[in-house]
């Protein structure tokens, strides 16, 4: 499904994949959050890395805050380079021991273009599509 799988290095070479498998989100509805969750290859690792989330301008989807969340609580906001489409995130604290899931919160425009899209994550060298469908209204 366009999920793209390759080794990063943070000390130790890790994975990430989409978290969960698959989006559906709802034109004008909630926030949904999408993610990744980051698995070690080997030996687990811990360290800084840059994280850089993206989606498509033409997909109807916006970031709904500028921050990325860990599972644990933890929240970076998005840098000074981050635009409408694309937040990155300097110095990324990642232990892959503890396999942590990193997410943002998206929503769907009301004219957003009911084909799938997806939002690209990049931790370190490694990077992977989160598949999304947009909802069709129900009575369409």
């Amino acid at each position: 499904m366009g999920t793209i799988r390759l080794t990063g290095e943070i000390g130790k070479p890790f994975t990430i994949d989409p978290s969960p498998e698959e989006v559906t989100i709802t034109p004008g509805g909630s926030p949904v959050r999408v993610g990744v969750r980051v698995t070690p290859t080997g030996e687990a690792g811990a360290g800084p890395v840059r994280v850089v989330v993206g989606v498509n301008p033409e997909s109807g989807l916006t970031f709904t805050h500028s921050q990325l969340t860990v599972n644990d609580g933890t929240t970076y906001p998005a840098g000074a380079d981050s635009r409408e489409d694309v937040l990155s995130f300097e110095a990324v604290i990642i232990d892959s021991e503890v396999n942590p899931e990193l997410s943002v919160e998206v929503t769907a425009g009301e004219q957003a273009p009911h084909e799938p899209t997806a939002v690209s994550f990049a931790v370190g060298l490694t990077s992977c599509a989160v598949p999304v469908t947009i909802a069709t209204p129900t009575g369409e």
